[in-house]
């Protein structure tokens, strides 16, 4: 072989090196993807126009459904403990003050007879100060005898105080000996039940946690253009759903996908949505103007958010939409410029070297 065969044949791989690699290089969302011709032939990849559509319909954007923090309460130990018995499992429904789980506790009982014996002696310690206040009234004892009772009844006041602060420090619930039942602080279903019977605990370690699913809230992200003009009080509904609620915050910075987070209350007549589950939520007052439509393949999605690519001179761009509604062959949606070109074939591809930053 000769010398200008060898160079010629290095050359050639080389070209086609760069061209691997200038396939693979990652581009952020906010970036064009950068193909030539002969690059989105090989890729498959087909383009058509989005079509334009006068529509009336209102948005439908992506949302989460989560508990509402008010809602949650966490039952915890208050000492180190032995779990004995659990009485409830995830997924349980509970009533207010029913039992949930039973512990072990070195010096519970002696906390509660101290307990007992401090109510006892601040009890006795009134009777007496009553009776020689009744005394004194007749002049039949001094007033430093008095003085004394008065000065009795407020230490025995104290150490109850104590006492019941120190039983109190333990937990609430049931006492049977040395062993603490405590039970459900509001109604409510467990949602999380992470100790077993025979496991220690230590003072503050969660043991189950209860939630009120009635109360539920919704996050929505939106871009900072979608989210113009939400406020809070706005009315917010679900698609194919009778829920329905009202914003209660717009948080005022971008989370990491450049979102706008807005919130919302929820009710939930029917008792069908489940905490993080994703649904599709319409803002009241909004409508979706002028739309385009595009086939429903044209549509990738990136944490719940619609995005479509749209071709350029350089490429392709990742662009966010919002979108209307959609069926197994098409997609309406809002947020493309007019005369879009879309990306119709091909777009795993594309998606795959997006997301591969």
């Amino acid at each position: 072989m000769s010398v200008l065969t060898v160079v010629a044949s290095r050359r050639a791989l080389g070209a086609g090196m760069l061209w691997i690699l200038s396939c693979a290089i990652p581009a952020t969302a906010a970036e064009t993807l950068p193909l030539n011709a002969a690059q989105k032939r090989n890729l498959g990849i087909v383009v058509a126009p989005a079509v334009p559509r006068a529509s009336s319909s209102t948005p439908a954007y992506p949302a989460r459904v989560a508990l509402s923090p008010a809602g949650v309460r966490v039952v915890a130990a208050a000492g180190a403990a032995l779990v004995v018995q659990l009485h409830v499992q995830a997924g349980d429904a509970v009533r207010q003050g029913a039992p949930l789980v039973s512990l072990s506790m070195p010096g519970l009982a002696e906390a509660q007879a101290a307990l007992v014996q401090a109510r006892v002696r601040a009890q006795l310690a009134a009777d007496n100060a009553a009776r020689d206040e009744k005394l004194f009234a007749e002049g039949l004892i001094a007033e430093s005898r008095l003085r004394a009772a008065r000065a009795e009844t407020q230490s025995a006041q104290a150490n109850r105080a104590a006492a019941q602060t120190a039983r109190t420090l333990l937990g609430q619930g049931t006492v049977s000996g040395s062993t603490l039942t405590l039970t459900a602080p509001m109604a409510g279903t467990v949602i999380e039940s992470p100790v077993e019977p025979g496991q220690r605990v230590d003072a503050g370690m969660p043991l189950l946690k209860l939630a009120d699913l009635s109360r539920l809230t919704l996050d929505i992200p939106l871009s900072p253009a979608e989210a113009q003009g939400v406020t809070v009080g706005m009315d917010v509904h679900l698609t194919d759903s009778t829920a329905s609620g009202r914003v209660t915050a717009v948080l005022p910075q971008l989370d990491a996908a450049q979102s706008v987070r807005v919130r919302a209350s929820l009710v939930d007549p029917q008792h069908r949505l489940r905490p993080g589950q994703s649904v599709r939520a319409t803002l009241a007052g909004r409508t979706a103007g002028q739309t385009q439509a595009v086939p429903a393949g044209a549509l990738v999605w990136k944490l719940d958010v619609p995005y479509v690519f749209v071709e350029t001179a350089q490429g392709f761009a990742p662009t966010r939409v919002t979108l209307v509604r959609q069926n197994a062959r098409e997609a309406e949606i809002g947020g493309l410029a007019a005369g879009s070109r879309v990306a119709v074939a091909g777009v795993a591809a594309l998606k795959a070297q997006w997301l591969s930053e």
